[in-house]
C-alpha cells in the first residue's frame, strides 16, 4: 500500500480549496504547481497528496490569494488576415455575445453551445489524443473563418489549450512554427501555451510531428 507521500488524488476529488491553492501556484509559477502541471501534462493522472497539502500550507500561508483569472472574448488576427476568437468558459455565463459565432471549436467537454460547433479530446495541461484529428480540425476553422463566418475556440481557462490551438492555426495560416508560440503570446495572451510539452507541440506541428 503506498503511504501518504505516494498517494494520488483525483482530479475530481479535490476541494474547491485545494483547486484555488493549486491554481495559485501554477499562475505564480509556485515549483510544486509547476512541477504537478508537468506531471500532469507528461500523461499521468491526479495529484500527489503530499503536493496538495504543501500547497495548501504555502497558499494558507500567502493570506489565501485568488489566481490570476481572466476571461476571453478575444478577436485574434492571424498572418494571412483570417480572424477568429479566442474564449474562456464561463460556468455561470458560458455562451453570452455581443455577436454569435457561426461555428464553434472547444476542447474541453463542458461545451455545450446552441451554435454549430464540434468537440477535440484535448486533456487539461497535456496534448491532443489525436494529432490528426486536430490538424483537420483546425484546417475546418481556418476554412470557415476565410468564408468570413464567425469562428471562436476555446478550452477551459482560454490559455493552454486554446493557445496552444491557437497558435497550430498561426502556423496552418503561414507563421513559422518557430515563432507561433511566441506570436501567440503577443497577439493573443502572455500567458498562452502553458507547458513545455506543448510549446514543443507547436513547434513540431509544420513538421507533421508528433
Amino acid at each position: 500500500m503506498p503511504d501518504d507521500h505516494d498517494r494520488v488524488v483525483a482530479i475530481d476529488e479535490l476541494t474547491a480549496e485545494d483547486l484555488s491553492a493549486l491554481g495559485w501556484a501554477f499562475t505564480t509559477r509556485h515549483n510544486a504547481g509547476t512541477a504537478e502541471v508537468d506531471r500532469v501534462a507528461n500523461g499521468e493522472s491526479g495529484v500527489r497528496a503530499d503536493v496538495v497539502a504543501a500547497t495548501r500550507a504555502d497558499w494558507e500561508a500567502a493570506g489565501r490569494p485568488k489566481p490570476d483569472h481572466h476571461v476571453h472574448r478575444t478577436s485574434v488576427r492571424l498572418i494571412d488576415g483570417t480572424e477568429v476568437v479566442g474564449v474562456t468558459f464561463v460556468a455561470n455565463d458560458a455562451y453570452s455575445r455581443d455577436a454569435v459565432p457561426t461555428f464553434g471549436l472547444y476542447l474541453d467537454e463542458r461545451w455545450k453551445p446552441p451554435w454549430a460547433h464540434s468537440h477535440v479530446n484535448w486533456p487539461d495541461f497535456g496534448l491532443p489524443a489525436d494529432t490528426d484529428a486536430l490538424r483537420a480540425a483546425l484546417q475546418d476553422v481556418l476554412d470557415r473563418a476565410r468564408r468570413d463566418q464567425r469562428v471562436e475556440l476555446g478550452c477551459s481557462g482560454g490559455h493552454g489549450r486554446t493557445g496552444t490551438a491557437l497558435a497550430c492555426l498561426a502556423v496552418l495560416a503561414g507563421t513559422p512554427a518557430s515563432e507561433a508560440v511566441a506570436w501567440v503570446r503577443e497577439n493573443y495572451c502572455e500567458k498562452a501555451v502553458e507547458t513545455a510539452v506543448q510549446e514543443a507541440f507547436v513547434l513540431g506541428f509544420d513538421r507533421g510531428q508528433p
